[in-house]
């Protein structure tokens, strides 16, 4: 019922669905963060602080943008690219760790790829990432179905490797519809593509790799269960006229 980085954003580390990603909401004061536990051990509050940053950096990060566009909308708004800290703060692993906002202000201001806002209310990445940035980046990325039941990082690694340079890959498991409505964004219609199979997004150095992906992968003899390797921007189109 949730995105899982592989590969992308260390272990631990979920990217949350879009469904998750939207509501703006009030963050209940969680336990103590020291009373958190992570296999078996107490977090300490810089661990805590620590967690906090790298799941924020993920939903930063250019893979996650390029495949789940909710923050892509608030920072194509702004012209400096911030996103309202309430919108990070409402997203449910974010929820589950900060006490207040100052806190999640405090630890963002530890990150070197994020920038806070002197007030504390909004937070951008150190390098801007434009929409040229995400076209060229979704042209670089593909779309895999049907994976193969060992679907763990190294064997997709060794599958996708086989045909060009990969940089990232992002594994995500099927969601629970939530029940929320017609969809009626973009990025919520990419969900409602995926969200029910088990699907990978692998980006690749250059848009020619990508592109030997889908000719040499695609198992074109078992359309049924074989491995289907698609451009994530074809994907895009397909949504663009839904």
């Amino acid at each position: 019922e949730f995105y899982a980085a592989v590969g992308a954003a260390g272990p631990g580390f979920v990217a949350v669905p879009e469904h998750e990603m939207g509501a703006e909401q009030a963050v209940p004061p969680p336990p103590p963060p020291a009373q958190a536990h992570q296999q078996g051990r107490e977090l300490t509050t810089d661990d805590v602080l620590h967690k906090i940053t790298k799941q924020v950096e993920y939903y930063f990060s250019d893979i996650n943008l390029a495949t789940t566009e909710h923050l892509m909308r608030f920072i194509s708004k702004d012209p400096e690219g911030y996103v309202p800290m309430s919108v990070v703060a409402s997203f449910k692993k974010i929820k589950a760790l900060v006490q207040n906002s100052s806190m999640l202000a405090s630890a963002l201001r530890t990150s070197s790829k994020l920038v806070v806002s002197e007030d504390g209310n909004r937070v951008k990445r150190v390098q801007p990432f434009t929409e040229s940035d995400l076209e060229e980046l979704q042209a670089r990325i593909v779309v895999a179905e049907n994976l193969p039941d060992d679907h763990c990082y190294q064997n997709l690694m060794k599958i996708f490797s086989s045909v060009g340079s990969v940089k990232t890959i992002r594994t995500c498991y099927p969601q629970t519809p939530n029940g929320s409505g017609p969809v009626t964004n973009r990025s919520a219609k990419l969900d409602m593509l995926f969200a029910n199979k088990l699907h990978a997004f692998v980006e690749y150095e250059t848009i020619e790799d990508a592109e030997k992906a889908i000719v040499v992968l695609n198992d074109e003899r078992n359309w049924r269960s074989g491995l289907r390797v698609r451009l994530l921007n074809s994907c895009m189109v397909i949504i663009h006229w839904v």
